[in-house]
C-alpha cells in the first residue's frame, strides 16, 4: 500500500515538473537572420530548403547573413545482379552552401546526404519512391544547416 502511494507521489512530481523540451527548430531565439537567399541547382530540392529557411528571413538579429544554396541530386547504380541489371541504386544530395555576413567574413559549407534502395519493377513505382527519398534528404540537409548556421 505505501509502495503504492509512493509511486503515484513520484509520478505525479514527474508530471509536475516537466522536463522543459522544446524543439530546436520552432524556437523565437534566433542567433541568425537570412538576409537574402539565392539557389542554384535543382528547383524542387531548393525549394525544400528555402521553406525550411524562409522562418529565419526578416527577423530582427544582429547576424544578418546572405546565403547562396548550391543543390545538386546524383543517381549511380550501386549493385548489379548477375546479368548485368542494376539490383540497388544510391541517391546523392549535395548542397554546397556559401555563407556571407554583412562584415564581410565568407564561409563554404558542404552538405551531403546519400541513401541506398533496391530496384522495382514497376519504373512508376521506383521514380515515385525516388521522390520522396530525395526530399527526405533536402530536409534533412536543411535541418542541418539550420544548425550549422545557429553554431556560427
Amino acid at each position: 500500500m505505501i509502495k503504492k502511494n509512493l509511486i503515484k507521489v513520484f509520478i505525479f512530481l514527474f508530471f509536475l515538473s516537466g522536463c522543459g523540451y522544446s524543439t530546436v527548430f520552432k524556437s523565437k531565439d534566433y542567433n541568425f537572420s537570412v538576409n537574402q537567399l539565392a539557389t542554384t541547382g535543382d528547383v524542387n530540392l531548393n525549394r525544400i530548403i528555402s521553406q525550411k529557411l524562409s522562418i529565419y528571413k526578416d527577423t530582427s538579429s544582429n547576424k544578418q547573413l546572405t546565403l547562396t544554396i548550391n543543390t545538386s541530386l546524383q543517381k549511380e547504380v550501386s549493385s548489379k545482379d548477375t546479368k548485368g541489371n542494376p539490383k540497388t541504386y544510391r541517391l546523392i544530395v549535395k548542397s554546397n552552401i556559401l555563407i556571407k555576413s554583412l562584415e564581410g567574413q565568407e564561409k563554404n559549407k558542404l552538405f551531403l546526404r546519400s541513401v541506398d534502395y533496391n530496384n522495382k519493377n514497376n519504373k512508376f513505382d521506383l521514380k515515385k519512391f525516388e521522390n520522396e527519398i530525395s526530399k527526405s534528404l533536402a530536409g534533412k540537409i536543411a535541418d542541418e544547416l539550420i544548425t550549422y548556421l545557429q553554431s556560427i
